[in-house]
């Protein structure tokens, strides 16, 4: 059985074995709506009648201090071309933007962004409007204690918040690791707290019942979830949240406003019915191939993370990352195991030790270097991983340590076949970067 992946601007062909049941997953909807509107117009409908909430012109905002926390350029939301819309609404519900509104990006612990980046991000004519500065998640000084959530975290967040009479959240909603879904309250914790607080927060994942993959898991039974949801309680100014859902183009095709975890759950709904893949069953492997998140091999690993819902336990994962950039900013690691003997240990630790193995052999380690490693160190654990990476080098592949690289596309499937053997059930994701399996 022969199939095609998307490839950037053209594809690949694998050719599967005829004894494998093998199962494509369709979308559920073929056709979003008979006439296609421009992402601007989606969004300024949006806001105009949000959910929840008051319309952003409809609000008294002279001498009213705004602030506006938008993804950084780590995400694809198009928000230079609908910046000027959220800047005319709040221009006409008398906010002086020049003096009284602050643009931060949501950083968590992201390299800070240039004058030039975030002109792209929202538009040079828009930011001559507005004042705009970098988060800064590790100078204590520069964040404020808003209390402690449920579950004992203390929350400290940028100091703007304190005295601020609306925030706006500008944010996509997509498949998210350990969100479940990415946007809505995310844009402040991790968007703009402090180290530690993220530190803390991310812990939850090492928590039982060990749940270090939470793809498409509903908020309600989403701790990572429900603990940076408390934030709305603790912040004393209304918060307006604005959500994009985008194409495998990166174009708008819904936009959800208005109260920051009712619209994010209408948001969350329909990426559920254009994004998610019905599956009647669980596999013994997955086919997924990183198309469209291209970019480098971080983005291309959502891939993996996204479908691997749809695996029993011990299933394999054959993947295709096309990783445009490779690395990218990934850092190197300077030392490496060989893979079997990580596995041989991982396994015999057990899913519940893995965090302290990590914190023993890698001290020192930033928030997202040692959750991302504790990620990959869980994976190796629960499933073999068989990608076709061509480019990264093999230094590259030896050194992050945690899947069997393959030269050729069909090599992958090879070796698949060599593990599952004849008799496997096994679905094939194609455009596993922006999809997911629904059960």
């Amino acid at each position: 059985m022969k199939i095609d992946l998307p490839w950037g601007s053209s594809s690949i062909q694998i050719d599967l074995p005829e004894s494998w049941e093998v199962i494509i997953p369709e979308h559920q909807l073929k056709e979003l709506s008979p006439k296609k509107q421009k992402g601007k117009d989606i969004v300024a409908k949006s806001i105009a009648q949000p959910i929840a909430a008051k319309a952003l012109a409809k609000h008294s905002l002279k001498n009213k201090k705004i602030v506006i926390i938008v993804d950084d350029n780590t995400r694809p939301t198009p928000a230079h071309t609908f910046f000027d819309v959220i800047l005319d609404a709040l221009k006409k519900a008398g906010c002086n933007t020049k003096n009284n509104a602050i643009v931060i990006p949501a950083l968590g612990i992201h390299t800070p962004m240039t004058q030039q980046e975030m002109e792209v991000k929202i538009g040079k004519k828009n930011i001559s409007q507005i004042q705009w500065e970098n988060h800064d998640a590790f100078d204590k000084a520069r964040n404020a204690h808003f209390g402690k959530t449920s579950r004992g975290i203390d929350v400290y967040l940028n100091h703007h918040l304190k005295d601020a009479d609306l925030v706006l959240l500008i944010g996509l909603v997509e498949p998210h690791l350990w969100a479940g879904f990415g946007g809505g309250l995310k844009n402040i914790l991790p968007g703009v707290a402090y180290s530690e607080t993220i530190g803390h927060h991310h812990a939850i994942i090492a928590e039982p019942p060990y749940r270090f993959n939470r793809v498409a898991v509903d908020a309600e039974q989403n701790s990572f979830r429900l603990d940076l949801e408390e934030t709305l309680n603790m912040i004393k100014g209304e918060i307006f949240c604005i959500n994009v859902v985008l194409d495998i183009n990166k174009e708008i095709i819904a936009s959800f406003a208005g109260h920051p975890i009712k619209c994010h759950r209408e948001a969350v709904a329909f990426t559920k019915t254009i994004c998610g893949l019905p599956l009647q069953k669980k596999v013994d492997g997955i086919i997924t191939n990183s198309f469209p998140m291209d970019i480098n091999f971080k983005q291309s690993m959502k891939c993996v993370g996204n479908c691997l819902p749809a695996l029993r336990p011990k299933g394999i994962v054959m993947g295709f990352l096309r990783a445009e950039r490779g690395l990218d900013d990934i850092p190197m690691p300077e030392k490496s195991t060989p893979l079997w003997i990580t596995r041989t240990i991982l396994r015999t630790l057990g899913p519940s030790r893995v965090l302290g193995f990590l914190e023993k052999i890698q001290p020192g380690l930033n928030v997202e270097e040692k959750f991302l490693t504790y990620y990959s160190m869980q994976l190796i654990r629960a499933h073999n991983l068989y990608f076709y990476v061509p480019s990264l080098s093999d230094k590259e592949v030896k050194a992050l340590g945690f899947f069997e690289r393959f030269t050729s596309p069909q090599g992958v499937i090879e070796r698949g076949l060599n593990h599952l053997g004849k008799k496997a059930t096994v679905a094939v994701f194609k455009e596993g970067g922006s999809t997911f399996p629904l059960l």
